[in-house]
């Protein structure tokens, strides 16, 4: 790594580090144009998936700009099917404003154009000219009965005509023959008068519509000439011509009259229902997250009002929902959010397959389906990744690419650098103090530390920065200009210092004698087998004592964790293969006959594992040959049916834990632990154990097989052992012939 005094020398880092794989990925996700070629991102938490994807939508944002404003307007033909127009971004809240200042202005223009003396002349005019004609007919009526001798009167029943001599004979056939005549004249004269009014009043509706078209008529040609070029624009624009032109009344009706006589709500129907806004001077499409994934927060819902004890609604009540936001960009989901609310999941994949988004009212307005572009990426562990690429068949249809973001990267000069940068621009963003080199060093070890490989960094920044920030403290405390070495270390101590209650109790357990482990000494069919315990983020590393004993008998290897329900399957399994062990080594002249317990002393938790199935073996032998095992020292690794030590996982732990035993017992400078040669790689120790390694104090004692596990325990060859074994296998063996 390139040398420099602090961190403030160095240019800031403005990509990710380590994820190589998972950026080809996301990369060749966001070109595919293909509603099936959505994305999963998957990897553990703090290893910057959110902040990169969020980084890498963004600038493929900038890329799209076809995404569009969405409207719900009124339809004039079906008032439950309310109809959606797609305007170009910014339009809608236009189209929206002169849709309301049309409705304004109308309200003023007709209501001076009714109210005006002109109007009231024109309708007098028309109206004197439907009543002289009228006013004729009754004249011309009631002159002809005068000529018949009869005057005529009005009531609330017609036309009634009386005698004007009242001597007449009114029983005369003559009499009644010509009332009759008059009575039928009347009747053909009413008929004809209530024509007249009726022509009246169209031909007042013609006055009032001709007014109203001429006012209403240049308004919405405006608008047609403005937004006649969206589709169904100019279609409902001539709906609500024709709407408005039948209901003109309405616009110069008194408003109190207007609340008492008709719905108060008419003029809803000419609003606008700007459903997404995206504006004029938003660039790119948009990226939107949504943390609460419920179905109406993705895909929209209707509000309500209580309104004379019914529930209503209407189309201006739609609201819109993280997938209408997201619609021509990308929409980021958090899987654990998702699946929590099932019914999301599924409209989630109907949409993508169907390429509309349902806003579902649940009542009875339906509102038209709006087709939908949206890349949704999807953002979980690799746990959730399985289990929704095993359970659900769907899935795969709809989330073809794969992110898969790894918890650590290789360690080498390039990366260390590149981790040195991340520092650098942390710092400087968060405004923290610069770190020295010597301080970098102590994070890259512990970086490595985390991913317990010496050849790997790790990328979980999440860690980092916590210890950057601790680290920043401590050095403000200390009124340095930088984050040295000592800061770094002082902010590690105490970051495990706040999580070691557990172990402190454990060390308090062993130092008071209640918890029983020897660090000295030879026991037979007695081992110190090593453990790590977790607690949360936090874990470390203690022995535990195994204890075998043999006898004459047929039971075979019993593993008491097992018989009690406190074992592990994988713990079952390696207690197992000890069975096959002994079957092809020391047992190939005579059946196996034994009765053997394996028991975890002091164990009230559990165990699981295999990698404590090298020393359940080392102590078996010790039991069947009687030779004792050095007690100094711990010992991990599994063992397959052939002999061979594997890899397992916490060496660094395990090792740890057993120094620390042994401090606090005393060290004598004998004590080690026996580990699998292939684990060296994954020895990160602190600095007090490899001093503690190299001035001999301490030791590691890596092997590939068992017979090499044996002799360090024993100080004697595997063969010797072996035979010994084999003598006692054969007195169970006779023994259980008789």
């Amino acid at each position: 790594m390139i040398k420099y005094s602090n961190t403030s020398e160095l240019e800031g880092l403005g990509e990710i580090i380590g994820q190589e794989s998972a950026i080809k990925a996301m990369e060749l996700g966001l070109k595919i144009d293909n509603p099936a070629y959505n994305i999963f991102v998957a990897g553990d938490s703090g290893t910057g998936k959110t902040t990169y994807v969020l980084n890498a939508l963004n600038t493929y944002a900038q890329e799209k700009n076809d995404h569009k404003d969405w409207c719900y307007v009124y339809n004039f033909e079906n008032s439950r099917e309310p109809i959606v127009v797609a305007l170009d971004k910014g339009i809608g809240k236009l189209f929206k404003k002169d849709m309301e200042k049309l409705i304004e202005t109308l309200l003023d223009e007709l209501k001076d154009a009714f109210e005006s003396e002109e109007f009231e002349m024109s309708k007098n005019e028309l109206l004197d000219d439907y009543e002289i004609e009228k006013e004729a007919l009754l004249q011309k009526i009631k002159k002809y009965g005068e000529e018949k001798g009869f005057k005529l009167k009005s009531s609330k029943v017609g036309m009634i005509f009386t005698p004007e001599d009242e001597s007449v004979d009114t029983s005369s056939e003559e009499f009644y023959k010509v009332k009759k005549e008059l009575e039928n004249a009347a009747i053909q004269v009413a008929y004809k008068i209530r024509d007249i009014e009726e022509d009246a009043k169209e031909a007042l509706l013609d006055l009032e519509n001709e007014i109203g078209k001429y006012i209403v008529n240049p308004h919405i040609e405006n608008l047609i000439d403005k937004y006649g070029s969206f589709d169904k624009i100019k279609k409902y624009l001539e709906d609500t011509r024709d709407d408005i032109l039948e209901y003109v009344y309405l616009f110069y009706m008194d408003e109190e009259e207007l609340k008492d006589k008709y719905d108060k709500e008419h003029f809803t129907k000419y609003k606008v229902n700007l459903l997404v806004d995206n504006g004029l001077d938003k660039s790119g499409a948009p990226v939107v997250v949504e943390i609460n994934p419920s179905p109406s927060n993705l895909f929209g819902k209707a509000e309500y009002e209580y309104y004379n004890g019914t529930v209503k609604t209407d189309f201006t009540k739609l609201l819109p929902g993280a997938m209408h936001k997201a619609n021509g960009g990308y929409l980021v989901l958090y899987v654990d959010q998702l699946l929590r609310y099932n019914l999301s999941w599924d409209i989630l994949k109907k949409t993508i397959q169907q390429g509309e988004i349902t806003l579902d009212t649940q009542t009875a307005i339906k509102p038209e389906k709006i087709p939908v572009n949206v890349k949704v990426v999807l953002i979980g562990s690799n746990y959730m990744y399985n289990l929704m690429y095993n359970y659900d068949s769907e899935f795969n249809k709809y989330f073809k690419i794969f992110v898969d973001f790894d918890n650590e990267m290789k360690k080498d000069e390039n990366n260390e650098m590149r981790l040195s940068r991340f520092i650098a621009s942390y710092c400087n963003k968060n405004n923290l103090k610069h770190l020295t080199y010597s301080g970098v060093e102590q994070i890259i070890k512990y970086s490595t530390r985390i991913t317990g490989d010496r050849e790997k960094l790790s990328t979980k920044f999440n860690k980092i920065v916590e210890i950057l920030v601790e680290g920043d403290a401590y050095a403000k405390i200390r009124g340095a200009e930088f984050v040295d070495k000592e800061d770094i270390l002082k902010a590690i101590r105490e970051r495990r210092e706040r999580f070691s209650k557990i172990e402190k109790k454990m060390d308090e357990s062993l130092e008071k004698g209640f918890t029983l482990i020897s660090t000295e000494g030879s026991k037979v069919g007695v081992i110190n087998g090593l453990s790590v315990l977790n607690m949360g983020e936090y874990s470390f590393g203690r022995p535990s004592r195994i204890t075998v004993t043999t006898a004459p008998g047929s039971n075979g290897i019993v593993n008491i964790e097992r018989e009690v329900e406190m074992s592990g399957p994988i713990h079952s399994k390696g207690v197992l293969i000890l069975n096959g062990f002994l079957l092809e080594n020391l047992s190939q002249e005579f059946p196996l006959s034994l009765n053997a317990n394996i028991c975890f002393e002091q164990n009230y938790g559990g165990v699981d594992g295999d990698s404590a199935s090298g020393a359940e073996l080392y102590a078996l032998l010790s039991s069947l040959s009687e030779i004792p095992i050095k007690q100094n020292i711990g010992v991990t690794g599994s063992i397959n049916q052939k002999g061979d030590i594997q890899v397992v996982g916490g060496v660094t732990e395990k090792v740890e834990g057993f120094y620390y035993t042994c401090k606090k017992k005393g060290l004598t400078g004998k004590q080690g632990v026996i580990l699998p040669r292939n684990n060296l790689r994954n020895l990160v120790l602190l600095d007090e154990i490899n001093d503690a390694i190299l001035q001999g104090k301490f030791h590691i004692y890596p092997v590939d097989r068992i017979e090499e596990a044996i002799e360090i325990l024993t100080d004697k060859t595997f063969d010797e052992v072996k035979q010994a074994a084999i003598y006692k296998l054969k007195i169970y063996s006779e023994l259980d012939k008789k």
